[in-house]
């Protein structure tokens, strides 16, 4: 029974690779035109996506002899993805998460850019944001992120961990509005005083979750300098493990994970029983479509021993190692990146340019489009912000995977914040050894 679902597997596997090979061929194509494949999670319903669609038709109108080959997914990206590369025929030009690029370039799966930076007239390393590039270069030999060639680039970016509040919910607790960043315990106290009611009327004063987060506010890490060891059984980690419990457990001022089944966080925002989250520019376009029936607001993130915020991302445009035409490609990731795409999206406020002109300039920055001071609020934040915790020994979702279910754990009462820290600390070197022998 098992090698015959796993010759099935492997069949589809197959099958889908080679429609995805023959996709949008026509017999009638001129054969003149170099093709460049670009392939992208989509939605046509994002402005992000329709900004990117758009601006590979100008992108073809500007340069006749480039056609794209558009290969667009709007389900099971990633699944596609590898499956295109598996069956040999990777797309040219793509979006990658970049916590993915030690394991593409360990493949072999990307092109190293450095060569064509180096010629460029377009695309200078040092007119983005430093934190949008970390995560795109990558060292084999000693596996240094943050080091060695660059292999992508982010196209917008955010500290991921500002501020977001239900003014009204404020206004009824009699609390000024936030301004500043406020420390561990005085946002505790803000949110004590937000969460009133009960049952299903009940009001919460905040909801956050990343321990990364947290531990590097106070003082602390996920992992030693080279990745190989967990360090969230720490003394400042275990604090932060401490601290979020207790939020839930002991002050009761975030929802219980009874509560988060039968409503997400953008549900319980939206109809007024959450009083502040955490999160980046990205979610301000959705929210100003979704929020109607209060005002809400945005405010720097928070501090303990340390000003720390973080960005998750960027995600980006990566080549692919097997692409056949390397100029035309790197000429559309150089408009991708620092052309045409990038300021659209600055233009619509999708999120915050990776290039500093860009961002700083006034399409952007004080664009009266854009919710009156939300953009300020996040640069200010710029300075503060440095790349989530990143590992090439282990994949972010299985190590994450493994915080989130310690900490339900300790939710439930089933063990302490101490024991959750030091169970997701063992749990995670086994992981990081496995990965680091393979």
């Amino acid at each position: 029974m098992m090698k015959s679902n796993l010759f099935r597997c492997l069949l589809t596997a197959l099958c889908l690779a080679v429609m995805l090979s023959g996709c949008g061929r026509n017999k009638d194509e001129d054969q003149s035109k170099i093709t460049i494949t670009v392939a992208c999670g989509y939605s046509p319903t994002d402005v992000g996506c329709q900004i990117i669609d758009k601006s590979l038709n100008k992108f073809m109108k500007q340069n006749p002899d480039i056609r794209i080959k558009k290969v667009w997914f709007t389900q099971q990206y990633w699944t596609k993805l590898m499956t295109m590369i598996a069956g040999g025929n990777p797309p040219d030009v793509f979006r990658l998460a970049p916590d993915y690029i030690p394991t593409y370039v360990q493949r072999g799966t990307l092109e190293p850019l450095d060569k064509y930076i180096a010629k460029s007239s377009v695309l200078k390393l040092e007119e983005f944001f430093p934190q949008t590039l970390y995560k795109y270069k990558y060292e084999t030999q000693s596996g240094a992120i943050g080091q060695g060639p660059v292999y992508g680039f982010g196209t917008d970016w955010s500290p991921d961990y500002t501020l977001i509040y239900n003014k009204d919910m404020f206004d009824k607790a009699g609390l000024p509005y936030p301004t500043k960043s406020m420390s561990w315990e005085e946002f505790r106290q803000t949110a004590l005083r937000l969460t009133t009611g009960q049952g299903g009327h009940r009001q919460f004063g905040c909801l956050i979750s990343d321990i990364s987060l947290l531990a590097a506010q106070n003082g602390g890490s996920v992992f030693s300098p080279d990745g190989k060891r967990c360090l969230l059984d720490s003394p400042q980690a275990v604090e932060a493990f401490r601290y979020l419990v207790d939020l839930r457990t002991k002050d009761g001022v975030m929802p219980s994970l009874s509560d988060m089944q039968n409503s997400n966080l953008l549900q319980l925002f939206q109809i007024g029983r959450l009083g502040m989250f955490l999160s980046g520019r990205f979610y301000v376009p959705i929210l100003q479509e979704q929020v109607k029936g209060f005002k809400w607001g945005v405010a720097p993130g928070l501090h303990q021993k340390k000003r720390v915020n973080m960005v998750t991302g960027p995600y980006g445009w990566v080549m692919s190692s097997k692409v056949k035409h390397p100029e035309a490609a790197w000429k559309l990731m150089e408009y991708l990146v620092a052309g045409n795409c990038e300021k659209e999206l600055a233009k619509a406020g999708y999120n915050i340019p990776v290039i500093k002109s860009i961002a700083e300039s006034e399409m952007f920055i004080s664009n009266p489009k854009h919710m009156a001071g939300v953009n300020k609020v996040f640069m200010d934040e710029v300075k503060h912000t440095v790349p989530s915790p990143l590992t090439p020994y282990a994949p972010t979702d299985r190590w994450r995977t493994i915080i989130s279910n310690e900490l339900e754990l300790a939710y439930l009462g089933k063990q302490t914040a101490k024991q959750a820290a030091v169970n997701a600390t063992r749990k995670i070197n086994e992981l990081l050894a496995e990965g680091s022998r393979g």
